[in-house]
């Protein structure tokens, strides 16, 4: 991210300030809209074991290799929104006796999750070719509904409708355009 970046020349673009601030407002947009959504994604990963909040901090840097960097101040809103709206939920587990509060994904979460990913893959497939950018959706793992663009694991592709918008699995055939 911009506010990261470090300045090497005192005439270089980044010093302008007008320059800087834009880019940042820029970047601050993006990363707020994706934000729920990778956080979503690593909590995810973690299963039924559950991931605590400054862990996922540190996952969600690894994981974004040092481009998506969350400040514990802004995680803890998203996680009590994401809790909120039911898409999470906490476990309270003793840790060097210490309770922790760690993150599980909840079914509607797993649903959600499966929505947004399939439209954010199907979404930066279709602007791959006016951004130079070559994207491996992984369509040997999964299939994308023709119909709402829910990412759907292919083992169950074929065994039950899309859960999302219902479309059956005789109606819809293998997609990898996401979307």
């Amino acid at each position: 991210m911009i506010k990261h970046v470090k300045t090497y020349n005192p005439k270089a673009l980044i010093n302008s300030e007008v320059f800087r601030e834009y880019l940042e407002s820029f970047e601050s947009e993006i990363v707020r809209g994706i934000s729920k959504l990778i956080i979503l994604s690593v909590i995810k990963q973690w299963g039924e074991e559950g991931i605590y909040g400054y862990k996922l901090v540190r996952e969600v840097k690894r994981e974004t290799k040092n481009m998506l960097i969350i400040e514990e101040g802004t995680l803890y809103p998203i996680l009590r929104k994401l809790k909120r709206d039911g898409l999470v939920e906490t476990e309270k587990k003793e840790f060097n006796g210490r309770l922790r509060s760690y993150n599980i994904i909840t079914r509607t979460g797993i649903n959600v999750h499966n929505r947004l990913m399939g439209f954010f893959s199907g979404f930066i497939n279709s602007i791959s070719g006016i951004s130079d950018m070559e994207v491996n959706l992984k369509s040997e793992k999964y299939s994308f509904c023709p119909n709402c663009s829910n990412r759907i694991d292919l083992k169950d592709r074929l065994e039950k409708p899309c859960n999302i918008c219902g479309l059956g699995p005789g109606e819809f055939q293998k997609n990898t355009s996401g979307g």
